[in-house]
C-alpha cells in the first residue's frame, strides 16, 4: 500500500512539472499580451463601445474596447450583482474587472486631450 501511494505521488509530481514547463515555455511576448485590468470607469462611450478605465494597481489609464458578446465583471456599482453584465449597464465611477489583450503592434499607446497617456486594449475571454 505504501509503495502504491509513493508511486502515485511521484507520477503526479512528474506530470505537474511537465505541464508547468509547457506553460512556461510560451514566448514571453505572448504571455505579456494578456492582462487583467481592475479599476474605476472614468468615461463610457456607448457609440464606440469603449471605456476609459483607471487601473487601481498600476495607476495607468486604459482605453478598453468591448466587442459585442465579450464579458467582463462589475465589482462595484448598481449592476454588480449581475453575473454577466451588458455594456449598457456600465456607468461612470463603477469599478470593473476586465480580461484584456494588448494590441500586437507598437501603436497601442495614445494620448488624451489633457496630455495623459492611454494604453489601448481589447476585452477577450
Amino acid at each position: 500500500m505504501k509503495r502504491i501511494t509513493q508511486r502515485s505521488i511521484a507520477i503526479s509530481f512528474t506530470l505537474m512539472l511537465a505541464f508547468a514547463s509547457v506553460a512556461m515555455s510560451a514566448p514571453k511576448s505572448e504571455r505579456s499580451r494578456k492582462i487583467t485590468i481592475e479599476g474605476r470607469v472614468l468615461q463610457v462611450n456607448k457609440e464606440a463601445r469603449t471605456l476609459l478605465v483607471s487601473d487601481i494597481w498600476s495607476k495607468k489609464l486604459y482605453s478598453v474596447s468591448v466587442p459585442e458578446g465579450e464579458s467582463f465583471r462589475i465589482t462595484f456599482g448598481i449592476f454588480m450583482k449581475t453575473a454577466e453584465p451588458e455594456f449598457w449597464q456600465v456607468r461612470k465611477d463603477d469599478r470593473v474587472r476586465l480580461r484584456c489583450v494588448r494590441a500586437a503592434s507598437k501603436d497601442h499607446l495614445g494620448r488624451l486631450d489633457d496630455g495623459r497617456d492611454v494604453v489601448a486594449v481589447t476585452v477577450s475571454n
